[in-house]
């Protein structure tokens, strides 16, 4: 019997339903807008307009969050024991805990991301990691 990660309450999500919702949506972005656009969007306009490294790392991010999405999905669907899904949840928690550090602390994020952005990525990523951790806790 696959031991789904159901929520306690009907007005929770999964940690992987989150990790899914925090990171599908910006990996869509960074592969499919022009750079200009994701710029204008993400950033505040300090930074070099014109970087095809800079390109070439967007769009390998949204590749790599595209595949590490369908892997949370596929894995969240298909445990079927308790110490395989603390192994998901503590993938989770580890990858948006990471995410809000780099959020806070990375140089670029603050020098150049717009803070109405940064905060609510930092927000995002906080909100998944205290859905794993809880998960963890609850043993589940």
């Amino acid at each position: 019997q696959n031991q789904r990660n159901t929520p306690s309450s009907s007005n929770m999500i999964t940690p992987a339903q989150a990790f899914i919702l925090s990171t599908a949506g910006n990996s869509a972005m960074c592969v499919t807008l022009p750079r200009k656009q994701t710029t204008d969007i993400y950033l505040n306009g300090s930074q070099i307009q014109e970087n095809s490294e800079a390109d070439a790392g967007w769009r390998f991010f949204g590749i790599a969050g595209g595949a590490a999405c369908a892997a949370v999905y596929l894995a969240d669907k298909n445990i079927n024991n308790d110490d395989d899904r603390k192994i998901l949840n503590g993938a989770i928690a580890a990858n948006a805990i990471g995410n809000a550090a780099l959020f806070v602390q990375h140089k670029f994020m603050e020098d150049h991301v717009k803070p109405e952005l940064r905060w609510l990525n930092l927000g995002m990523q906080a909100g998944v990691a205290g859905l794993a951790v809880k998960a963890l806790l609850d043993k589940k």
